[in-house]
């Protein structure tokens, strides 16, 4: 701790970088980070030595880096030694006096991290070798070297690492030279970088496996060929599909050209699949991060593949959005997530031959931004972002989800070659640098010559959906009727939508099937259109679909009749979104207690497979299973649950031996059994079997399977700790050592489960050492995992707790630990809907956000959503439908 308060603050405000940018300018970071001792698993801290070339338009003004290591040995500021006690502190070291032109040379220490964030260092336990990977988004990069953490401040990054001679050292740049140093010992530096924030600067260092392969260029750009690589664990080479991953690349690469017309600025593209990753991955300049989970060790489903190459092309768009041109400020975080959410599903969709891409961005990534809407903390797509703790909150489904939908209605509003011209242009008028908000929209507007001012602030500075409504006249005439009040200020806001509403009517096999179609433009300030050209048939089972095609953001009400219909017969429409827009429906309604959990479990039973697209059957299965645990009244889950189960049971049979749809329903089952004695049976013929059992012809039981199969029947005490270390012991890796934690933490042992709750409170083990952000998340998900009543037994210790937590460990490790231990499931009190607000439980957290209004917002955030996930649950249950 310094002796001025300020160097300890690891807050950075807004206004104190837009004060520091109009003051420096930084030509270049020199960096060399140590890493020649990082196998010893005693050395917590590894050196750093930090050179920065910067100019100042005060000379005598003073600034500060940020930085957040274990120790600062020396600052050397042009040539003059500063007194390290006076000018370093925990989060910051001053810089006084500053000349014209300045040097600043810094030799510090600074920590391995077990969180995910900074330098990661991990052991493999099936080897015990050591891997290390770098995380830095928003700001973390001062976890490993001083430098002025904000997105503006770009410069060229000098890296230089040391390492063992046998391991693979990267970062953004390619390798120039490589020197040994010592026997065992080498040391390589990388070219410069071009003009680069520091959040996106990353380093890779240890035994990594390596393939090799080329992008030929693209000539109508002069993009040169590019050198491709794909980094993973030894242990993991064998389940590496690189065939897929490097066709998958090559395909985004050229496709990306097409779209943008400029040629990748970065030279190499390497993609690293890291393990005990926070992210699905993280789009560094030159050297992509993946979380390892990409790495299919189980068998994959057609989703998962889907998935995986829309991550891929996310990232891969954030090369020109987000790495080219880069926001300002955290405020305008959306001009790189949202288009990036946006161009990875598209990309997917044009340029390989997987499907669904479009149908999972409908029902998962929008479900995800509605969920998040639908809080008091939802926030505009520009969000208001004072400092780093708010934009570290700011990832979420509003900024990513929420922002791509729009992008995609904005693509649709402006039509496909005004908008990449803009994008186009905007590449080449901000290249290296920074743009925000305004920018943008004033390309646009010059290219499409529409007034973006009224479609901006209509979008992207209101908050909250619109719901867009269908009522049909006894006359047949249909009207389109949006209703939308922003919830922060309660006005209302009438957003445009471009969007196509179809019919849906009963086929000769009793199935709903598109028979007519209408576009329909809802200007800007309306209310409600009258819809043409539009066929009603009377006295007969139909549907009227708004936003058939998924082309805006907004949340659907069904009419009576298509309620009805749309639970009764299936809808088939293999090439559109219009069965996710109607499943994502029933299930919001669900959440919003305007539609039964108990209808929703009949419908989901009777019509699930029906569903093709692999991803949205299996998700339409697991929102039925919570919505028998979370959301149907106790009551009714016992009859509940044979309903599914059964449907269940009969889909392992009736669907296709092996297929993708029967391991989403072997997963659904399985975590349906979570504390259900009656399906203990099932669940131990389906671990005993293979696939030639008459339960699950062709049902791979492999690790995935296995351990979720181990895990409920730990909570159920059909299995105990010995058959659990002996399953371990036999397939001993890193995947299934997170699957084991959370096995073990199902026992009910209340001993030992309380153990366990304190250890993931405390974030350390038995032993005292701290718990990776993995093992703690694994440990955490076992103890929900049975007997409901548990966590909340422990709950007022948890509230008690809340600023011990937030203030002892690192912003994911609290979040992860609070999320984790946060009991979710209680029972309503007697009263109906209305009274739900008086709940013990709400009670609890209402009195702590009373009592701690001096709290971290981000730690506000967190309780405030808890706390309405579990009123929505509880006046669903209470509701009577």
């Amino acid at each position: 701790m310094s002796n001025t308060p300020l160097l300890d603050d690891a807050r950075l405000t807004r206004n104190e970088a837009n004060a520091r940018s109009e003051l420096i300018e930084i030509a270049s970071y020199h960096l060399e980070l140590d890493l020649r001792d990082a196998m010893d698993l005693e050395r917590a801290t590894y050196p750093v030595t930090t050179t920065l070339h910067f100019t100042s338009t005060t000379a005598g003004a003073d600034t500060f880096l940020n930085y957040m290591g274990h120790t600062v040995e020396s600052v050397v500021l042009n040539g003059e030694s500063l007194d390290v006690d006076q000018v370093a502190g925990s989060a910051r070291i001053l810089l006084p006096g500053l000349a014209e032109q300045n040097t600043v040379v810094i030799r510090s220490q600074s920590y391995y991290s077990h969180s995910g964030e900074g330098l990661h260092r991990f052991v493999d336990p099936v080897d015990g070798q050591v891997y290390l990977y770098s995380q830095f988004e928003p700001a973390d990069a001062r976890r490993v070297y001083p430098n002025m953490e904000q997105p503006d401040l770009k410069a060229a990054f000098h890296v230089t690492m040391i390492g063992p001679d046998t391991w693979t050292l990267a970062s953004n740049g390619v390798e120039t030279d490589r020197e040994q140093l010592t026997e065992g010992i080498a040391q390589v530096q990388f070219a410069p970088t071009k003009p680069t924030s520091t959040y996106l600067t990353t380093f890779l260092a240890g035994p990594y496996a390596q393939f090799a392969d080329t992008w030929n260029g693209h000539e109508e750009t002069g993009a040169a060929p590019v050198d491709l690589r794909i980094f993973t664990r030894q242990s993991l080479v064998e389940y590496v599909d690189v065939a897929e991953l490097f066709d998958q690349t090559q395909r985004g690469l050229t496709w990306f050209h097409d779209q943008f017309q400029v040629a990748y600025p970065w030279g190499k593209y390497d993609q690293a699949f890291v393990p005990e990753y926070n992210l699905g991955a993280m789009e560094n300049p030159g050297l992509v991060t993946f979380n390892e989970a990409y790495i299919f060790t189980s068998r994959a489903t057609i989703s998962q593949h889907t998935s995986r190459a829309t991550t891929i092309m996310h990232e891969m768009c954030h090369m020109w959005f987000g790495n080219l041109v880069t926001m300002k400020w955290w405020d305008d975080l959306w001009l790189k997530e949202s288009f990036a959410d946006f161009f990875g599903s598209k990309a997917v969709a044009d340029a390989t031959n997987l499907p669904g891409a479009w149908q999972s961005f409908a029902h998962q990534r929008k479900a995800w931004a509605y969920l998040q809407d639908s809080y008091p903390t939802t926030h505009p797509i520009v969000a208001d972002i004072v400092d780093l703790e708010a934009a570290r909150q700011n990832f979420d489904g509003i900024t990513y989800a929420k922002g791509a939908a729009v992008i995609k209605q904005l693509f649709h509003y402006v039509g496909e070659a005004a908008f990449l011209q803009a994008c186009q242009t905007y590449f080449e008028r901000f290249a290296f640098g920074t743009a925000e908000l305004p920018d943008f929209l004033e390309i646009l507007e010059e290219v499409s010559n529409r007034d973006m001012h009224e479609w901006s602030a209509a979008w992207l500075q209101t908050s909250g959906p619109a719901t867009l409504h269908a009522t049909v006249e006894p006359t047949g005439a249909v009207t389109i009727r949006q209703d939308s009040t922003d919830p922060l200020t309660g006005e209302t806001v009438l957003r445009p939508h471009h969007i196509f509403v179809s019919i849906f009517t009963l086929d000769d096999n009793d199935q709903l099937v598109s028979s007519s179609e209408s576009e329909v433009i809802i200007p800007t300030g309306e209310t409600s259109v009258i819809v043409e050209d539009l066929t009603i048939p009377a006295e007969q089972p139909r549907v009227v679909l708004v936003n058939h095609h998924d082309q805006t953001y907004a949340q659907v009400a069904f009419d009576q009749a298509s309620l009805e219909a749309v639970t009764t017969y299936p809808v088939i429409d293999p090439h559109s979104t219009a069965i996710a827009t109607v499943w994502s429906t029933l299930w919001t309604m669900v959440r919003n207690a305007t539609f039964s959990a108990t209808s929703f479990v009949r419908a989901a039973a009777k019509l699930a497979n029906s569903i093709d697209d692999v991803s949205m059957h299996d998700r339409v299965l697991q929102q039925a299973v919570a919505g028998i645990k979370e959301f149907a009244p106790e009551g009714q889950r016992k009859r509940l649950t044979k309903i599914l189960s059964t449907a269940l049971m009969d889909g392992l049979v009736q669907l296709e031996p092996g297929s993708d749809r029967q391991r989403s329903v072997a997963r659904a089952l399985a975590i349906l059994s979570q504390d259900t004695v009656s399906l203990a049976a099932e669940i131990t013929f389906l671990l005993a079997g293979d696939e030639t059992s008459e339960l699950s012809p062709g049902l791979q039981i492999d690790d995935e399977m296995k351990w979720l199969l181990l895990s409920r029947l730990a909570s159920l005490e059909r299995i105990d700790m010995i058959r659990l270390d002996d399953e371990l012991t036999a397939a001993h890796t890193a995947t299934n050592e997170l699957y084991y934690r959370t096995a073990v933490a199902a026992l009910p042992d209340q001993a030992h489960r309380t153990a366990l709750w304190v250890q993931v409170y405390n974030g350390v083990d038995a032993e005292g050492t701290p718990l990776s952000n993995a093992h703690l998340t694994a440990t955490a998900l076992g103890l929900s995992a049975s007997q409901p009543g548990f966590l909340a037994e422990h709950f007022q210790a948890l509230l008690e707790g809340l600023m011990f937590i937030w203030e002892s460990r690192s912003n994911n490790l609290a979040t992860r630990t609070i999320n984790g231990l946060f009991p979710m499931n209680h029972k309503p009190i007697k009263g109906g809907p209305a009274v739900q607000e008086k709940h013990p439980v709400v009670v609890s957290i209402d009195a702590w956000l009373a009592q701690y209004t001096d709290a971290p917002a981000a730690l506000q955030r967190i309780v405030v959503e808890r706390r309405t996930d579990i009123v929505n649950r509880l006046v669903a249950q209470a509701t009577k439908f």
